[in-house]
């Protein structure tokens, strides 16, 4: 399989992992587009250095959160406000409404502690949590626990 298939197969079979990700970073659609072509890109560089030694959604969490992390840290070299989040349209379902503060209050966590929780979020146990992000597992979940409790404490505010 070429390069080209792998990268085709991985933008195919696991794009949702990519919305995830710049959702959890921006609300924007100026950054969201700017983030999801720096995701893209580096996807593209990786792919010679997959070894398959990670499943593919590993190997993509990885790159796709360290390339949002320093996007970040980037955007706020360049500015001193840090984003601001709007509700969303008043016309949107309550669910709809109601993930939109979870997302609105996950953007104000850390990008890493963002980026723990969006892997907990989709099931990934804390070893491969570990492994995707290069913490230790007692590290993982004593972020996540402190990460846990303030989103808690942001959403009964909000609620």
């Amino acid at each position: 399989m070429s390069e080209r298939d792998i990268f085709a197969g991985w933008m195919t079979d696991h794009r949702g992992i990519i919305i995830k990700i710049i959702r959890s970073f921006t609300t924007d659609p100026t950054d969201a587009d700017d983030l999801t072509q720096e995701i893209t890109l580096a996807l593209w560089r990786s792919v010679p250095s997959f070894q398959g030694r990670a499943k593919p959604s590993t190997w993509i969490w990885r790159i796709a959160l360290n390339q949002a992390i320093s996007w970040k840290r980037t955007i706020r070299e360049h500015t001193d406000i840090d984003e601001v989040t709007e509700p969303s349209a008043s016309n949107r379902a309550d669910d709809g409404l109601l993930v939109d503060r979870i997302y609105e209050a996950i953007r104000t966590l850390k990008p890493i502690d963002r980026s723990l929780i969006m892997l907990s979020l989709e099931g990934y146990r804390y070893g491969e949590i570990a492994e995707i992000t290069g913490l230790t597992e007692t590290n993982v979940g004593a972020r996540l626990t402190r990460a846990r409790m303030q989103l808690t404490v942001l959403l009964e505010e909000t609620l």
